[in-house]
């Protein structure tokens, strides 16, 4: 446990273990292989749009086009209730102030 925390003396090695750390967290060696390369590298060349679908007459949820009627609320039987909106975001949402922005 002392060998921890022991203090090393001025123009010590450690110096230099102190740089050669900051080059590995900065990624100083260009062979390392980025974990983003694999993320990026499948992105589709095109999107593929839904067909819009009609809304819920009842609840007026949004729909895919395969879902059926009364997927959602079974065509009114059920009410979904609507929360509260959070008064601090509501602010946020529809403020001037300098934060809001």
């Amino acid at each position: 446990l002392n060998v921890m925390f022991q203090q090393m003396p001025v123009g010590s090695d450690n110096d230099s273990m102190d740089d050669e750390s900051e080059a590995t967290m900065t990624g100083g060696n260009p062979s390392e292989i980025d974990p983003f390369d694999f993320v990026y590298s499948n992105i589709p060349d095109n999107t593929h749009i839904l067909k819009l679908a009609a809304n819920c007459e009842h609840c007026k949820a949004r729909k895919f086009e395969s879902e059926t009627d009364g997927f959602c609320c079974r065509n009114g039987q059920i009410e979904l209730k609507q929360p509260e909106p959070v008064p601090e975001l509501m602010r946020l949402w529809s403020s001037m102030d300098a934060d809001s922005r």
